[in-house]
């Protein structure tokens, strides 16, 4: 079994040799003989923790120094193709971003080539991405949640929206580099639901292999017995050049070996690995200060004075901002039944069976705006559905992209 205290040690210590080493390959000078027994204990020290990494990349420096800009990156297989494809026009036709997109799948089979077609001919500035080509497959053995901060890991951006297939946003999602948290740590994390009170489990493995930690997991609910539930990870912003070593602790929490023996026996999947790994190796990251909420209508479920749904999350203007679940009120349960878009709800007393926030004294009706931007997803998705039949049946063919130019369409008639 992984020994995490010892893991610990050695990715801090990872870090002081990445951080001695860092300006001396930036200025060429990794070469010179009196560093050379240095970088050699280096390079395996990293072979040893991130043995993923290789043969794709050279080494952790090479992982940034190929990146650059900011982008929306997203993590799909064929059964999450009918939510991301709606998502995605969500964002490009209701919100009107333009970030580019980066669509990433497992291995060639887990997401088809009509499906990527699809997406790379429906949208424009978005590629699709199969990871295994450059995370080594053979330490990480994917399969669901664990691809996600890999995606991060190797996509071609600096600045990365990490979503989930089914988040829909309020707002564009590029507002989320404009926060304060976000400048000051170069990460941007929302806190989960908050769930099963009196889990000691939490708490209880932190100081297991964490011999100090920030000032932040003294506040966590779960520090505090509050919840076996911290982070929710359907959005996760992360600037790759300024906290590349948390990332990297995030995705050893979530190889084949840590993932199945440690992690994931103590956390639901990957959403507490992210502020945990950060921990492990004392970079700093941040949250946004509202835990989640609900959205959907008043008596979905019964009581007409509750609101019950998906899970709700607030910009810094105690607005909504963004949901997750998709647009469905159960997808497990209810492939055809829509959420209701007509309130929200704050609250810490969840009912997690039926998904709704027992309190009553913050519930509050959505804007005429808002419903209006819900329903157009709605819209959307109806679409996405006539278009992925299309796509079952073999039938569907890309649009034909309408030429601006005249006489470049003169010349492709005559051709």
């Amino acid at each position: 079994m992984p020994d995490f205290p010892t893991l610990t040690t050695q990715q801090r210590l990872f870090k002081v040799l990445f951080q001695y080493l860092d300006p001396l390959v930036a200025a060429g000078e990794i070469d010179d003989p009196q560093h050379k027994d240095v970088w050699a204990f280096y390079l395996q020290l990293e072979r040893t923790l991130y043995p993923w990494l290789q043969p794709y990349y050279q080494n952790a420096f090479h992982l940034t120094n190929s990146t650059d800009g900011r982008g929306i990156v997203i993590c799909i297989g064929n059964h999450q193709f009918q939510y991301a494809a709606t998502t995605i026009r969500a964002i490009r036709e209701v919100l009107k971003s333009n970030l580019p997109i980066e669509v990433f799948y497992i291995r060639e089979n887990d997401l088809t080539p009509a499906r990527r077609q699809y997406l790379e001919t429906e949208f424009d500035n978005l590629v699709t991405r199969q990871v295994v080509s450059r995370i080594n497959d053979w330490h990480t053995r994917f399969g669901g949640w664990a691809l996600k901060p890999y995606a991060v890991l190797t996509s071609s951006f600096s600045e990365v929206i990490l979503m989930d297939a089914d988040s829909y946003f309020f707002k564009k999602p590029d507002m989320l580099f404009d926060d304060a948290g976000y400048r000051k740590t170069g990460t941007l994390f929302f806190y989960d639901r908050t769930l099963f009170s009196g889990w000691e489990t939490g708490r209880n493995w932190l100081t297991s292999f964490l011999p100090t930690m920030s000032s932040i997991v003294e506040t966590t609910r779960w520090w505090n017995f509050k919840s076996a539930h911290e982070q929710e990870s359907g959005v996760v912003v992360i600037n790759k050049k300024r906290s590349l070593l948390g990332l990297l602790a995030t995705c050893k929490m979530n190889d084949k070996r840590e993932r199945d023996q440690v992690t994931y026996k103590h956390v639901h999947g990957d959403k507490e690995t992210f502020w945990v790994g950060y921990e492990m190796v004392q970079t700093p990251y941040s949250f946004i200060k509202s835990y989640g909420g609900v959205i959907g209508g008043l008596g979905d479920a019964g009581d007409a004075e509750t609101v019950c749904g998906n899970q709700l999350h607030f910009g810094v203007d105690r607005r909504p901002l963004w949901w997750n679940g998709g647009l469905l009120r159960d997808k497990n349960r209810w492939p055809d039944r829509y959420l209701k878009f007509t309130h929200y709800a704050e609250g810490n007393d969840w009912e997690f069976e039926t998904s709704c926030i027992k309190e009553k004294d913050r519930i509050h009706e959505f804007t005429a705006e808002e419903q209006k931007i819900a329903a157009k997803f709605v819209e959307l998705d109806q679409q996405r559905k006539k278009d992925e039949e299309k796509i079952q049946q073999g039938i569907w063919k890309p649009a034909v992209h309408l030429v601006d130019d005249p006489l470049a369409a003169e010349g492709e008639e005559k051709a």
